[in-house]
C-alpha cells in the first residue's frame, strides 16, 4: 500500500468502477455503498451512455448522494461534466467520506483518471476497479474486439469477476488467464457479489495516475463507431401486461441475442406492487423486485438496450402494444 502524505490523508478517497456493458458495475457499487453506509457518507457519480438514466435512480435506493451524467460518454465530451458533478455532489452533501464514480460501459477510463488526477488537492485516487462478466467477457474481448474493454482491464488496480455462479470453472480460469495477460499487476477477485468484501477494493491506495495512465492515448472525437453501437431507449406510460411483455422480450432475445450488449429496465407490471428491475446480457436476463410503487406515482416503464442493428422502431412499436388494458 502506498504511504500517504498529510495532504493525501485529508483528501477524499475516490474509487472509479469501470467495466464493459452489462458486467455488473451498478450491482457492485450498490454493494460497496450499502456495506459502508453505517459509518460513511458516500457520494456516487454515475455516467450512462443513453438519454434515459436508470443507474442513478437505482443507486438512489441505497444513497441520497447521487449525481447522474446521462447521454454521453464521460471519457469523451463529458469530462467537464464529471468535475461539475463532483463539485455539485460535494457542495450539496456538505461532507463526504468517499466518492465512487461509475463509468459508462463504453468508457475508456484513461481520460477519467487524467481528469481526477488534476484535482488531487481535494481528491485522492484510491482504486480503479474493473468488473468483468465471467460468462460473456471473453466473447466481448474477442468477437467484439473492444479497445475500451481491454483498456478497462489494463488500467485497473483490481478486477472483480462477476456472475461466477453462472459460469463453469473452465470459463473462469480462462478469463483469469486473459486478465492476467492484459494486466499482470491487477488484483483479481473472484467472488459472488453478495460475498465480496469491500475492504478488498476500498482504502487500498494502490493507484498511481502517473504510472498507470502514462502513455495513454485517447481520441476525443471517437464515437465508439467500431462497435456499431445503437442505443434503444424508451419511456412508456402504463402498466405492462406480463404475458405480452414476456412475448416481446422472448422475440427480442430469439432474434437479436448475440447483438445485445446490455438490457436494463425499470418496469411497472400489472398486478405487481413493486417495481421490477431487469438486467440482461445476450440471452441472460434477470428480474428482481425493487421498492414498492408509491400510491400516486406514475407507472412509467424505462427501458434502455444497447447493442448492434437493433431495428429500434420495430421493437418500439411492438412494445407499445404490451401496455395492459
Amino acid at each position: 500500500m502506498t504511504e500517504q502524505t498529510p495532504a493525501a490523508q485529508s483528501a477524499i478517497p475516490i474509487t472509479v468502477v469501470t467495466g464493459f456493458l452489462g458486467a455488473g458495475k451498478t450491482s457492485l457499487v450498490n454493494r460497496l455503498v450499502a456495506a459502508r453506509s453505517g459509518g460513511e457518507r458516500i457520494g456516487v457519480v454515475v455516467n450512462e451512455a443513453g438519454d434515459i438514466g436508470l443507474d442513478g435512480e437505482l443507486l438512489g435506493d441505497v444513497s441520497d448522494d447521487v449525481v447522474e451524467i446521462a447521454d454521453g460518454c464521460v471519457c469523451c465530451t463529458s469530462q467537464g461534466e464529471l468535475l461539475d458533478a463532483i463539485t455539485r455532489l460535494h457542495s450539496a452533501a456538505g461532507h463526504l467520506d468517499r466518492i465512487i464514480v461509475e463509468t459508462s460501459g463504453l468508457a475508456d477510463p484513461g481520460p477519467v483518471v487524467d481528469t481526477l488526477a488534476n484535482i488531487t488537492h481535494v481528491l485522492r485516487l484510491d482504486t480503479l476497479v474493473a468488473v468483468v462478466d465471467a460468462v460473456h467477457a471473453l466473447d466481448q474481448l474477442d468477437r467484439h474486439n473492444s479497445p475500451e474493454a481491454r483498456q478497462q482491464l489494463q488500467l485497473a488496480t483490481h478486477v472483480v469477476v462477476s456472475k461466477v455462479d453462472l459460469a463453469d470453472d473452465g470459463a473462469v480460469d480462462s478469463l483469469r488467464a486473459r486478465v492476467r495477460a492484459l494486466n499482470p499487476d491487477a488484483q483479481i477477485i473472484v467472488a459472488p457479489r453478495e460475498q465480496l468484501d469491500p475492504e478488498l477494493v476500498l482504502d487500498r491506495f494502490l493507484f498511481s495516475a502517473d504510472e498507470d495512465a502514462a502513455g495513454h492515448e485517447h481520441d476525443p472525437d471517437h464515437d465508439h463507431h467500431h462497435l456499431d453501437v445503437e442505443i434503444f431507449s424508451v419511456e412508456l406510460e402504463g402498466e405492462l401486461d406480463a404475458g405480452r411483455f414476456d412475448g416481446w422480450l422472448g422475440g427480442l432475445l430469439m432474434l437479436k441475442a448475440q447483438d445485445l450488449f446490455r438490457i436494463k429496465a425499470i418496469l411497472a407490471v400489472a398486478g405487481e406492487p413493486r417495481r421490477q428491475i431487469m438486467h440482461g446480457v445476450q440471452t441472460y436476463v434477470e428480474t428482481t423486485a425493487g421498492r414498492e410503487w408509491e400510491p400516486e406515482e406514475p407507472r412509467t416503464n424505462r427501458i434502455v438496450i444497447i447493442g448492434r442493428d437493433l431495428e429500434s422502431d420495430q421493437w418500439r412499436d411492438e412494445l407499445a402494444r404490451c401496455v395492459a388494458g
